[in-house]
């Protein structure tokens, strides 16, 4: 489905797709290198299309099929990650489990942090990821995971050994699927007949009305509108019956769904989204032409930001080696000769270089060594946690830019 994404919408199907940002070529945004592995990066053009019709903004898919086999982005890292799973485990228990013996799946279970949550509310839980080494993380918490990618012959799979799941998510990861399709037909086989399919992912619309374009790259394939996910769930049966807003990842929804057979009512909330997202311009191609010119104007404001701090003698590093960082850093040419190092919590990143700038990558602690004049937050939708988890380099005069969506130094 690699080339074929460019020009059918993975939701819909729709041939009416229209190419409206040449971000140019990326690595793949979690493929840090080592040193030695430097000189053979291959780069993947990342051109971001839209769906006039249903509102889905989408890459083609240029990874190599087992890519997600050893990945290197984990959310246990971020405090704020611990409390929003703790949330939804409990929600999840008390407003659609029976009992204690149905079952709970978390798709792209990551290092079982949703899983653990779910398991010490009393849910009895089944993770699927097909990371091998983050999956380790989640069985050494005693945590029952198949390390397997989620499409239809692992539901059978997981049928066959755990039986029908009333409760299924994908959080931020469904925007990680080439074929949705095949993963639906997973969907349609594990979950029970009255059961519910929460999906968690940044939203259309805040990627369009907060310019994020950094919201997309190789691993993100997909920016799901309302409309584009009740096009897809339509054609398996399923509708969206209730949508919450997030204050996740820049923004997300939370969506759930179930089988259109199964009495449920409606949420107004659904159509209010889908009139709001026609109201934004998701389906007009003028509205995605203005798009891209405020993207370059953001990029002409940070780079005349960072140029000006160069020439006038101060340090500067980055904060975050995060997927979408690397979007930014790529696209507007960013590398050693700004940021001479990122820092980062996640030790699996430790001593790597960032795809395509080739930055290292150190521990937060590096921070006080290389005390710098200012730090560029590339994870840029944590920025508060970051800052207030260096108070002490703020009172000690250090200073902070914020790329997105309007820069801005703090």
């Amino acid at each position: 489905m690699s080339e074929r994404a460019s020009h059918f919408c993975r939701c819909c199907e729709s041939t009416d797709m229209f190419m409206f940002l040449p971000l140019g070529p990326h690595g793949p945004a979690q493929g840090f290198l080592e040193r030695e592995k430097l000189h053979k990066e291959k780069l993947f053009d990342l051109n971001t299309h839209a769906c006039l019709q249903c509102g889905l903004i989408q890459v083609p898919n240029r990874l190599p099929p087992d890519f997600f086999r050893h990945y290197l982005w984990v959310p246990s890292t971020g405090a704020l990650a611990h409390v929003h799973f703790a949330d939804l485990a409990k929600k999840i228990k008390s407003t659609l489990l029976t009992n204690s013996e149905d079952l709970f799946v978390d798709i792209g279970c990551n290092d079982g942090l949703l899983l653990k949550s779910a398991n010490d509310v009393g849910i009895k839980t089944l993770g699927i990821d097909p990371a091998e080494n983050i999956g380790q993380m989640a069985k050494e918490k005693n945590l029952t995971v198949i390390s397997e990618y989620f499409n239809a012959e692992t539901a059978k799979l997981a049928l066959k050994q755990h039986g029908k799941a009333k409760v299924i998510t994908s959080n931020n990861t469904f925007n990680h699927i080439d074929n949705l399709h095949d993963f639906m037909d997973g969907i349609r086989i594990l979950l029970k007949q009255d059961g519910t399919f929460i999906v968690e992912v940044p939203q259309a619309l805040q990627y369009f009305n907060n310019l994020m374009f950094d919201n997309i790259y190789h691993e993100h394939v997909s920016v799901f509108s309302v409309k584009s996910l009740s096009d897809l769930y339509r054609g398996f049966g399923m509708e969206i019956y209730d949508i919450e807003s997030i204050d996740v990842q820049g923004g997300s929804m939370r969506v759930y769904a179930r089988f259109a057979d199964d009495e449920v009512t409606i949420s107004p909330y659904v159509q209010e989204w889908l009139d709001e997202e026609k109201k934004a311009g998701l389906l007009d191609a003028n509205a995605y032409k203005r798009f891209e010119t405020s993207v370059e104007g953001i990029r002409d404001k940070l780079l005349s930001i960072l140029d000006d701090l160069k020439a006038e003698g101060k340090s500067i590093i980055g904060y975050g080696a995060s997927a979408k960082g690397n979007t930014l850093l790529n696209y507007y040419g960013i590398g050693t000769e700004t940021l001479p190092v990122i820092v980062d919590k996640n030790t699996l990143k430790h001593g790597l270089y960032s795809p395509g700038m080739h930055i290292p990558v150190r521990p937060v602690e590096a921070i006080a060594e290389e005390n710098p004049d200012y730090i560029l937050i590339l994870a840029w939708n944590f920025a508060n946690e970051v800052m207030t988890q260096q108070e002490e380099y703020r009172r000690g005069g250090g200073k902070f830019i914020i790329p997105l969506p309007k820069p801005r130094v703090v």
